[in-house]
């Protein structure tokens, strides 16, 4: 039987894994527990179909590093069969009416088009199953605009939570009471996890993988995906490197790449005006119109950025600072009281795991 292999991850044999109670993988007998109790993405037509696979992506790549099925997911719809995403992909689903409520590990709900999104609010069955699931998973949430629908079904009250940018006028008009963190890419406040939206539910479920399985595993699995760095859920929905990439036409698009794969070395307004190829005095001038900020304050801005990464991602404060360009721990500390309202080292007490 064929061996499927991922490069730096065992050799599994998959039809052996479905026949048998243990797999040996690298000389060692895995045993397969009791199968753990589901994880449930409900799904609806019009679905944002990366809300669905990306997550799920992680979740999946955790069993294969485990050995073991550690997590069982379950996408469902209204009924069995296939729901349509957005892009037009079909996803097979089980009928969430076969799930029990009381039965789950975890539930999530996805975004997706408007229609989508109204139809599933309007669905008491899903509303009841959701509110009954509420008291029994150990975790509960969603991606992107799917935020929308656990507000109309009281399932965030109380609670701070995330949502896609675009969802943020629509959730402030219809339910101004609630907690919503508009800037977060991804939100944990107790038993509720929710993120911003796309990629950001990839952040957050391996967050979740961290948290159950330790950072190591949530390492591997990031880069398996082939994830250039992990983010934390402080970060920001919207990008400064997008934003500037964008400006007068993507004038600086190759440099502001350059600067952000080079943030621990110096980068001076001259070193950048002549890598742009530009007089100091045109680039300067240039620069602040295509991005709004000056060279210098935009470079700190991404300094910044990939400290608060570092930081989240328990590395000692001497390494953050030199891997994201600052001379010392003191000066790293001075730029994010200026930015943040606190030293670096109280960042990592308030933010880190």
């Amino acid at each position: 039987m064929r061996k499927t292999t991922c490069i730096g991850w065992p050799s599994v044999d998959f039809g052996e894994m479905l026949m048998q109670p243990g797999l040996v993988i690298n000389d060692k007998l895995v045993h397969f527990s009791a199968m753990p109790a589901p994880t449930v993405f409900l799904a609806y037509h019009g679905i944002q179909i990366l809300d669905v696979t990306g997550p799920c992506s992680v979740l999946g790549g955790a069993n294969d590093l485990l050995g073991r099925r550690a997590y069982e997911i379950v996408v469902t719809g209204p009924k069995a069969g296939r729901v349509r995403s957005n892009c037009g992909v079909e996803l097979g689903c089980n009928a969430l009416g076969e799930i029990a409520p009381d039965g789950v590990d975890m539930f999530f709900i996805p975004g997706g088009e408007r229609e989508g999104l109204t139809a599933m609010i309007a669905d008491t069955e899903a509303r009841d199953w959701t509110v009954t699931a509420r008291g029994a998973a150990r975790r509960y949430g969603s991606i992107c605009t799917g935020s929308v629908v656990l507000a109309a079904w009281g399932l965030v009250d109380g609670r701070r939570f995330a949502s896609h940018w675009q969802a943020t006028r629509y959730l402030r008009r219809t339910h101004p009471a609630l907690d919503l963190d508009a800037e977060a890419i991804f939100v944990e406040d107790g038993p509720l996890w929710t993120s911003a939206g796309v990629t950001t539910g990839i952040d957050m479920m391996l967050a979740i993988v961290e948290r159950d399985h330790g950072a190591e595993a949530a390492r591997h699995i990031a880069q398996r995906l082939v994830l250039s760095v992990r983010r934390p859920g402080t970060q920001s929905q919207f990008s400064p490197l997008l934003a500037a990439q964008a400006g007068r036409e993507g004038r600086y698009r190759d440099l502001i790449g350059w600067i952000a794969l080079n943030l621990e070395k110096p980068l001076g307004v001259e070193a950048l005006a002549e890598h742009a190829g530009e007089t100091l005095r045109s680039f300067h001038r240039n620069f602040v119109e295509a991005t709004g900020q000056s060279p210098a304050a935009f470079v700190t801005q991404l300094r910044l950025d990939r400290a608060r990464t570092l930081i989240v991602d328990g590395h000692a404060l001497k390494t953050v600072a030199a891997q994201a360009g600052f001379p010392d721990v003191a000066r790293l500390s001075a730029a994010f009281r200026r930015r943040f309202g606190m030293t670096a080292n109280e960042y990592r007490v308030v933010h880190a795991a």
